[in-house]
């Protein structure tokens, strides 16, 4: 069995025809709400919206819908499950937060988003959702297109100093805005011919090649 689906492939692919003639039922899958995030004015399909979309058609099919939190190291999963009631297969979808910087607030955020995500992905739908008002140069600037009569180059990157040398401004680690020295260079060492004794070794104990295996010629076919 894949992972995240069970118990058996019969009861799974009556899990996935009882979606199938849900599908047909759904509701408008459009936009319904407006966030600012960050700036950015972002237009999307809220929870609400979308489970008036497509519980309904689900429920009437014998299918539910059930979302949990499971904790694990580091953050935890927002888990949506799809179950057949009346056969019992079940397919899942999990939903990693792993940055609880933002306290409770982000939590809150995460269990409405999570849900959205997953039981669109579980559904094999893709409701509405794009971000307004926002150029795509601030949205990513390392992949932002031509401006309009102009054109855009991948900003130059800074070039690390030769061994020994004074680092660039904010150091070579930009996500700590710290300088660091650049590392000191190898010295090079030359390394002995084959054959050439190493530490009073003979050749055989060479660590960098072993000594050459004496091939045997070939035992002739015999002649019947």
């Amino acid at each position: 069995m894949p992972a995240f689906c069970g118990p058996d492939p019969g009861t799974v692919a009556a899990l996935d025809k009882a979606i199938s003639l849900a599908r047909p039922n759904f509701g408008p899958l459009t936009k319904n709400e407006t966030a600012d995030i960050k700036g950015r004015k972002h237009g999307y399909l809220n929870l609400p919206g979308l489970y008036e979309a497509v519980v309904g058609a689900l429920l009437t099919q014998g299918v539910v819908v059930t979302n949990s939190i499971q904790h694990v190291a580091g953050g935890f999963l927002i888990v949506t499950q799809l179950q057949d009631m009346n056969r019992g297969g079940w397919r899942l979808s999990e939903f990693p937060v792993i940055n609880l910087s933002g306290g409770s607030s982000a939590v809150a955020a995460a269990a409405t988003t999570a849900p959205r995500i997953n039981l669109q992905l579980l559904l094999g739908i893709c409701a509405q959702d794009d971000e307004v008002e926002a150029p795509a140069a601030a949205v990513a600037p390392w992949n932002a297109p031509a401006a309009a009569g102009g054109s855009w180059e991948v900003p130059a990157m800074p070039v690390a100093p030769a061994a020994g040398g004074q680092p660039f401004a904010g150091g070579y680690d930009t996500t700590q805005g710290q300088a660091h020295q650049a590392p000191q260079a190898m010295p090079a060492q030359a390394m002995p011919a084959p054959g050439a004794p190493v530490q009073g070794m003979p050749y055989p104990q060479h660590p960098q090649q072993a000594a050459p295996q004496q091939q045997q010629p070939p035992t002739p076919y015999a002649n019947f």
